[in-house]
């Protein structure tokens, strides 16, 4: 670990304190502690999908009442949780989970840093590449929102969200996609390794 994620892991532990609780509890539901925790998330999922299908709320009221709900979880749960848990309940075992819980959100950031960098250099060192891989992947995008049903379409992106932790602590997203995230690790390897050489770059160009 570098000592940028190690600051970043610190600074997160730091911040997400009043929280630990409830990533600990959370987290248990999305890596499939149990059995019938899939069950949970995709019951879960699918009811406020449902339920949002059925209101039918203007894009400006959903957002300002998932905003209210952000606003009030953020004020209440680090109050709240640590006098209703108590002191006993948390155990060495709870904060080991709780450091790989940031750990994981820690590295989270650094792929997304790593998206960005690759893209930057893409743009830098690879204009054609860049344009007509950004401008391939918004058309695909916008196809795709064209024709499947919006809600439908975030129902299955928040849905694969949801289970992605569980199928990957699980081993089936290793066993089923091991050969496709290899290719995409493959990938942004590849276009860090050529920023770090841009005149052989070039001369590829």
């Amino acid at each position: 670990m570098t000592q940028d994620q190690e600051r970043r892991v610190k600074s997160l532990s730091r911040e997400l304190e009043g929280w630990r609780e409830v990533l600990v509890g959370v987290n248990s539901i999305l890596v499939w502690d149990k059995q019938y925790y899939p069950a949970i998330s995709i019951s879960f999922t699918s009811l406020l999908f449902l339920f949002i299908w059925y209101v039918e709320p203007s894009m400006l009221t959903l957002f300002s009442i998932l905003g209210i709900i952000i606003t009030l979880a953020d004020f209440l749960v680090p109050q709240v949780v640590p006098w209703v848990c108590g002191a006993h309940f948390w155990t060495g075992a709870h904060e080991r989970r709780y450091e790989e819980i940031i750990k994981a959100i820690a590295n989270i950031f650094g792929i997304y840093t790593c998206i960005t960098t690759t893209l930057t250099t893409m743009k830098t060192n690879k204009p054609r590449t860049y344009f007509v891989s950004v401008t391939g992947m918004l058309i695909l995008c916008a196809w795709i929102g064209n024709t499947v049903n919006n809600l439908l379409l975030t129902y299955i992106i928040v849905l694969a969200v949801v289970l992605f932790p569980g199928l990957k602590a699980t081993g089936i997203l290793h066993k089923y996609f091991a050969s496709t995230i290899s290719t995409v690790a493959g990938f942004i390897k590849g276009q860090l390794g050529a920023s770090e050489d841009p005149t052989q770059s070039k001369k590829k160009d």
